[in-house]
């Protein structure tokens, strides 16, 4: 019974670029009556991509909340594993982003444990999503809260080197190097995501990273 739940839900996310698909996969999740341990990372992974493509802050605010909420107990029942880690972690960090400034630093250092934590047990997981999570977040942050770009771009460069052809991390990593001024590096960056295959585990994120690298190419030919 969970493990075709599971199943259903995990196709519908899959094909994520019909978001109405994920939406159905946070319904039978939710629908199951349970609290097992892989129902709940997998609402929390849902509620992060419904969050993130929300239309208002207010919609995504709700839905990050309630993945933290899913994640909590997902650590809870199983605190050894990397899921309820990570995906409480994308979901702080997410919310940290819609808060004012003392309680959303609070929830980004926070994120910053969990990911910490997503380390230890999988670093590679979800395309090396936590040394992704983490360098995003530090560099983002001052250095006196544990973030800094020396620090964001070790995480970056370590997951490049576990996820290579992961064109999130590539973006992000653009944007840290065009940040500092190294305009030829992060140009490179942007390159490798417009040339990358893609990845049908990654359709969705590969095509948008791909809209975002040929517009951020645009940009940095246009003169100032």
């Amino acid at each position: 019974m969970i493990q075709a739940i599971i199943k259903q839900a995990d196709d519908l996310y899959a094909n994520r670029q019909r978001i109405e698909d994920v939406r159905a996969s946070v319904a039978i999740l939710e629908s199951s009556g349970t609290n097992e341990y892989e129902i709940l990372w997998r609402l929390g992974r849902a509620r992060f991509f419904l969050g993130q493509e929300a239309p208002a802050r207010e919609s995504a605010r709700s839905h990050y909340y309630q993945g933290v909420d899913a994640c909590e107990q997902a650590v809870a029942i199983t605190p050894g594993r990397v899921e309820g880690h990570f995906w409480l972690a994308v979901n702080l960090a997410l919310a940290a982003q819609l808060q004012l400034r003392v309680p959303g630093i609070g929830r980004a250092r926070r994120a910053m444990r969990e990911l910490r934590q997503a380390i230890q047990f999988d670093s590679s997981y979800h395309g090396a999503g936590p040394l992704r999570v983490l360098a995003r977040l530090q560099h983002n942050l001052p250095r006196l809260l544990g973030g800094g770009f020396s620090r964001a771009r070790t995480n970056y460069e370590a997951a490049i080197s576990l996820a290579p052809e992961n064109t999130v991390t590539r973006i992000y990593f653009a944007e840290l190097l065009l940040e500092s001024g190294e305009r030829d590096l992060g140009r490179a960056q942007l390159e490798f995501v417009l040339n990358v295959s893609i990845d049908p585990g990654w359709a969705f994120e590969n095509e948008r990273d791909k809209r975002i690298a040929k517009e951020m190419l645009r940009k940095l030919q246009t003169p100032v």
